[in-house]
C-alpha cells in the first residue's frame, strides 16, 4: 500500500546522532573490502583495480509523490537507479554512501521505511552502505545515493558498430504503465500489481549486466546503455556517443502483461510508453549476429529476456524508428530531461 501513515510526525524528532545511529543499525555496512564504514569522518575501502562511480537523487515531487510510493518505495527506488547505472557498464556493485535532505519536521517511522527498502535492495546485491550525510531543508525531501562498483572492463557507450544488432532486456513502457494504474485504481487492467511494481520497485538488471560485461570482454557487446531517461532518448544517446545510425522497430519493443489494457484505458498510443515512458532501468545493448547464439544462456544466467530491436546503420544513413503503423520517421528524444520546464 503506497502513503499511509508513514509519511506523518510522530512523537518527539531525533537529534542528528541519534538518527544516524538509527539508521545505520538498519542498512548493510559490512562488506568486500570495507575496512572502516559508517561512523568516521570518511569510510576506508580497499579498492580493486579499476571503479565505477555514480550518483543519482530522488527529489520529492520530482522523482516521486506520496501518495504513490511508501517510504520504503522511495529508498528502493533511489538504490536502483544507480544500480542500473553499474551494470549498464558491466560492473559489479560493492558501496552506497546516502544523503539525506529532511524537511521538519521529520517523520522517524519514514525515515525508518526509506531506509527499510533501501537496505533490502543493498542485501539482495551484495551493497555495503559504507556513509553519507543527514541534513534539515525547507525544501522537499530528497535522497542522493553514490554508488561505488568495480570493473574489470567497462561497457561503454561508444562503442557500437554499423551492422550490430540492437537489443534490450525485459519489458518496456512498464513503469509508464505502472504509475497510470496507481493513479486510477478503477481502470480495469489486468496485472495491476505488476505493473505498479515496476514504477514502485524497479528491478535493476546487475545480473545481467555482469553477463553482458564478460560477453563484452570476449567481443560479442559493443556498447550499452540503461532505459532511465526512455527508450529512445537513451538509444539516441548511445548513438551520438558511438557517431553511428540506428533503425529501431517499434513492433518488436517487448511489453509486460497487462500493458495494452492500460494504453487503452489510458487513450494514448503505445509508443507514447515504449519509447518515452523512462524509469524502466533495463539495458540496451549493440552487439554482432555472434550475440545472438549466447542469448540463451543470458537468459538462463541472468532471468530476463533479450529482444532484439534494432540495427545499428552508419551515421550517414541516419536515426530511424519504424512506427507500428507502418510509417518510418526518424527518431527523436522521447523520455525523461531532468532541465524541462
Amino acid at each position: 500500500m503506497a502513503g499511509g501513515t508513514d509519511w506523518e510526525p510522530a512523537g518527539a524528532p531525533l537529534g542528528e546522532f541519534e538518527l544516524i545511529e538509527r539508521l545505520r543499525a538498519i542498512v548493510p555496512g559490512a562488506g568486500r573490502g570495507v575496512i572502516v564504514g559508517i561512523g568516521d569522518d570518511a569510510a576506508v575501502l580497499r579498492a580493486g583495480a579499476a571503479m565505477l562511480a555514480t550518483c543519482d537523487v530522488q527529489v520529492e515531487g520530482v522523482h516521486f509523490t506520496r501518495n504513490l510510493c511508501s517510504p520504503a518505495d522511495v529508498g528502493w527506488r533511489a538504490l536502483a537507479v544507480n544500480l542500473s547505472d553499474i551494470a549498464a557498464m558491466g560492473g559489479e556493485p560493492r558501496y552506497a554512501l546516502v544523503s539525506l535532505l529532511i524537511p521538519r519536521p521529520a517523520a522517524t517511522a519514514a525515515l525508518d521505511g526509506l531506509y527499510t527498502g533501501l537496505a533490502e535492495l543493498a542485501r539482495l546485491h551484495g551493497v555495503a552502505v559504507v556513509g553519507g550525510n543527514v541534513s534539515a531543508t525547507s525544501g522537499p525531501l530528497a535522497v542522493d545515493v553514490t554508488l561505488l562498483g568495480d570493473v574489470e572492463q567497462a561497457v561503454l557507450r561508444r562503442g557500437a558498430r554499423p551492422g550490430d544488432g540492437i537489443w534490450i532486456t525485459g519489458h518496456t513502457g512498464k513503469a509508464a504503465a505502472g504509475r497510470f494504474v496507481l493513479e486510477h485504481p478503477d481502470a480495469d487492467v489486468p496485472a495491476r500489481e505488476s505493473l505498479a511494481a515496476a514504477y514502485r520497485r524497479p528491478s535493476p538488471r546487475v545480473a545481467a549486466g555482469r553477463v553482458l560485461g564478460g560477453l563484452a570482454r570476449a567481443g560479442l557487446v559493443t556498447a550499452m546503455i540503461d532505459t532511465s531517461d526512455g527508450t529512445a532518448s537513451d538509444l539516441l544517446h548511445l548513438a551520438e556517443a558511438s557517431r553511428v545510425g540506428v533503425w529501431l522497430d517499434a513492433a518488436r519493443l517487448p511489453v509486460p502483461a497487462g500493458f495494452a489494457e492500460a494504453v487503452r484505458a489510458a487513450g494514448v498510443a503505445a509508443e507514447v510508453w515504449t519509447l518515452g515512458g523512462g524509469e524502466d532501468y533495463e539495458l540496451l545493448i549493440t552487439a554482432p549476429e555472434g550475440f545472438g547464439g549466447r542469448v540463451g544462456e543470458l537468459t538462463a544466467t541472468a532471468g530476463v529476456e533479450v529482444t532484439r530491436i534494432g540495427d545499428v546503420l552508419s551515421e550517414a544513413e541516419g536515426r530511424w524508428v519504424a512506427a507500428a503503423d507502418g510509417e518510418c520517421r526518424p527518431l527523436r528524444p522521447a523520455g525523461w530531461n531532468h532541465l524541462a520546464p
